[in-house]
């Protein structure tokens, strides 16, 4: 399953998306949303639910800076279930998060969804020029080396 594109939308009056038709393919219509980095928010499928709470509690729950990161993620999160247009609703307190006003940019990477203020995501993909892609290649290639 490799997540890939991007895909501009809008919030309907509802604050509801709708999950482009490929990715749905992939992920299913249950979905669990959680704040990402940078201020996105990710969309992972019910399926993968595991694998990315295991990744949280392995991360080391006794460390207090941690803990209190795992609990705003956590209580943050949330369930949605799209209907069978393919819709499911933001819940306020992640669309603030991501400073979400109406237009959104839906980004495939990997094995998750951003969700991304289109605003927010036009300011970032500016800073991503040409050499920076070199240099993140180059590192990978550094770090399989040693």
């Amino acid at each position: 399953m490799i997540l890939l594109g991007n895909f501009q939308h809008s919030l309907d009056d509802k604050n509801r998306i709708r999950l482009p038709s490929k990715y749905r393919e992939i992920l299913g219509g249950s979905y669990f949303l959680v704040p990402g980095t940078r201020g996105c928010i990710w969309l992972y499928s019910v399926n993968n639910e595991s694998d990315f709470m295991k990744m949280l509690k392995d991360i080391g729950e006794f460390n207090p800076d941690n803990t209190d990161a795992i609990r705003t993620i956590t209580a943050m999160g949330t369930l949605a279930d799209a209907d069978s247009q393919g819709r499911f609703m933001l819940p306020q307190e992640l669309i603030k998060f991501a400073k979400i006003n109406k237009d959104i940019r839906i980004v495939g990477v990997l094995n998750k969804v951003e969700i991304w203020a289109e605003e927010q995501y036009l300011a970032r993909d500016n800073k991503n020029s040409p050499d920076d892609i070199d240099n993140f290649y180059f590192n990978i290639d550094q770090a399989r080396k040693i």
